[in-house]
């Protein structure tokens, strides 16, 4: 059944005007405005890179309070925790805001009709577009933060829209945009890696993950090394952190870590997927090369 083009036109209409009052603009400091959602009546979430520390959004008069603005009102606020990894921060205000409605995201698919919302001004504003990618799986971000998928969208980017949401034609928030995640791209990441995290961010402030204290690269390992250790690549130790778990553990610069527990780590994104939350303050065994001779260092993980 056909769908007249001025249906279609009032329901994007719609949308904009009933989901923008969930859509509020932040100023953080140095950097230029940004935008972010309506989490909770009294909580918003935002992009943690466009924050400045603890204190860092500053409003228009340079006074000491953070605010956000929404509709004209400034509201103060302040930071309740920030995750750099997934490049979501969460504020809680001083007054209360329309929270927008959200939405999981399984049902999403390629070519729907989406809108991104951004509040870079006084006013709302949209782009459209349609959904592009789909990313079915879980993945890690460039700084290690895990994200349970991503959407991609051609709807244009404009200054401001970082931190706005991706809505579809109900009004439901799919996802925040940010170009924090994945490097040179401008995705969505979705409802329910913002749930998770903002659940992180309300009890502790930060998300918890376990920290070994080591800078590492991978290298290839000479062909004598490889027949004694059954390993072809390893983690070289570049730098081990004062005081850090690694070098409590007795890890020296120049090691070349083989394994850590039971998992054999090639790659970063090895030790990355290995130093979830659930290690914090485990004793880890770590199998390393060491002056010609394998060794195996015990390393209590600590929390990040």
């Amino acid at each position: 059944m056909p769908v007249a083009i001025t249906d279609v036109s009032q329901q994007l209409s719609n949308v904009v005007e009933n989901t923008g009052k969930s859509v509020v603009r932040v100023e953080g400091g140095a950097r230029r405005a940004f935008s972010g959602i309506v989490w909770s009546p009294k909580q918003v979430v935002t992009i943690a890179r466009g924050l400045r520390g603890d204190d860092a959004i500053k409003s228009a008069d340079k006074s000491a309070g953070p605010v956000v603005f929404a509709g004209g009102t400034e509201i103060k606020a302040h930071v309740k925790g920030r995750d750099e990894q997934t490049d979501l921060a969460l504020l809680e205000l001083d007054e209360a805001l329309p929270a927008a409605t959200f939405a999981e995201g399984a049902a999403i698919k390629v070519g729907q009709i989406v809108l991104r919302l951004a509040r870079p001004g006084e006013t709302v504003r949209a782009t459209s577009g349609i959904v592009s990618t789909v990313g079915q799986k879980p993945f890690k971000s460039e700084r290690g933060g895990e994200v349970d998928f991503f959407l991609d969208t051609d709807a244009p980017h404009q200054p401001g829209f970082s931190g706005g949401p991706l809505v579809d034609l109900e009004g439901r928030v799919l996802g925040l945009m940010t170009s924090g995640v994945l490097r040179g791209e401008e995705i969505a990441v979705p409802t329910k890696t913002i749930r998770r995290v903002v659940a992180q961010l309300e009890q502790h402030g930060r998300i918890r993950r376990s920290y070994i204290g080591l800078e590492l690269q991978p290298v290839r390992l000479p062909n004598d090394v490889q027949q004694s250790t059954g390993e072809e690549i390893g983690l070289l130790v570049t730098s081990v952190a004062k005081d850090g778990p690694a070098e409590k553990g007795g890890i020296q610069y120049g090691d070349t870590v083989l394994h850590l527990g039971d998992d054999t780590v090639r790659t970063l994104q090895d030790l990355y997927d290995y130093l979830r939350a659930d290690h914090v303050d485990q004793s880890v065994p770590v199998k390393l090369w060491r002056n010609g001779q394998v060794l195996t260092q015990q390393v209590t993980l600590g929390a990040k």
